[in-house]
């Protein structure tokens, strides 16, 4: 089968085209025919040797959509030609954290394409219990977005901050592929939502998707702006997907007891706390990160429902690969990169 394949850890260049086995599924395993694969800026890092999972020969993706092609034994509930989508997180489905339903907390796992071969090719092979059905009315292209990042804003807006109709929340990198789709869910919540960019050329697809307001901050210094906005009352969350260089600012813009839910960290810097100013406030701060099963199947919803369009910037073949990660490497993209087919290239 024809795979894009990392030849070396390195920049885009290091990944090209190569026939590789067709995988074969084992006891409990599905082998899918992919159909699209999104690009994640986690897929970035793992190529460039920061986050110490693939290594040369492997095949990076984990935005996966496909379609059944072959059950391995003792797998039921899935049919040949079904479309699917793959939850990316390898899980035991036995440990205290899976038995909760806690997937997203599993110790025995790994990541599609990080730990295990994942979807830059055309087919893929993963434990049953990945794969998830796809309602009818979804396309390939945005199945693929369902899992990371519409499950992962899904995570974040409805499960960690709990958002609730008349909640006003911030976002920080508004115009990145889990920003507006954060924006949406958070609509869908009822909120009213403040985007957060650097660029005014960003702020037409920010508002596109919903956002109510949208900061433009060149230095990130946005907090007082965000004040003069909610009338001095603070936001009641607030979606980092920066970190690094807005974390204090979006500290200084949280209402007593708002809540900051963690997602980047882009440039994989430590920041600066103030501690004063959490307690004070009564501030609480929570990572998140992969959902859950339970998050997909409200992420499909909200696809389906119509709640929540996939924003696409573009879709590229599979053989330009390298071509896409170089693009979303130089922040020249509004939401996913998404591949779908194969030409010569």
């Amino acid at each position: 089968m024809k795979s894009v394949v990392m030849r070396d850890i390195g920049g885009p260049d290091c990944l090209v085209v190569q026939d590789v086995p067709k995988p074969k599924p084992s006891l409990g395993e599905v082998l899918v025919k992919v159909t699209a694969t999104g690009i994640c800026y986690h897929d970035l890092l793992d190529r460039a040797g920061k986050l110490h999972g693939p290594q040369a020969g492997s095949i990076l993706g984990h935005e996966v959509a496909g379609e059944v092609v072959e059950l391995g034994q003792q797998v039921s509930g899935l049919q040949i030609g079904q479309p699917v989508v793959l939850f990316h997180r390898m899980f035991c489905n036995q440990c205290q954290y899976c038995l909760r339903g806690r997937q997203d907390l599993c110790r025995n796992s790994g990541i599609l394409g990080s730990n295990r071969p994942g979807g830059y090719g055309e087919y893929v092979c993963v434990p049953s219990r990945n794969v998830i059905p796809v309602p009818a009315n979804i396309l390939p292209e945005a199945a693929a977005l369902a899992v990371c990042p519409i499950g992962t804003s899904v995570r974040a807006v409805v499960t960690v901050a709990n958002v609730h109709p008349g909640d006003t929340v911030l976002i920080t990198g508004a115009s990145g592929g889990l920003g507006l789709h954060q924006i949406q869910v958070a609509k869908s919540r009822g909120a009213r939502v403040i985007g957060i960019t650097s660029s005014a050329s960003k702020e037409e697809i920010i508002r596109s998707v919903g956002a109510d307001e949208v900061v433009i901050s060149t230095d990130l210094k946005f907090s007082a702006e965000v004040w003069r906005l909610t009338g001095k009352q603070g936001v009641q969350a607030v979606l980092e997907n920066v970190v690094s260089s807005t974390f204090g600012e979006s500290l200084r813009c949280l209402a007593p007891n708002g809540i900051a839910v963690v997602l980047g960290n882009t440039e994989m810097k430590k920041v600066e706390l103030d501690p004063g100013l959490v307690i004070s406030r009564r501030l609480r701060i929570e990572g998140s990160g992969n959902p859950t099963l339970q998050d997909v199947q409200r992420a499909l919803h909200l696809i389906s429902s119509g709640q929540v369009k996939p924003i696409i910037d573009r879709i590229v073949p599979f053989s330009c690969a390298a071509e896409a990660h170089s693009i979303l490497e130089q922040r020249g993209v509004s939401g996913r990169i998404v591949m779908k087919g194969w030409r010569e290239h």
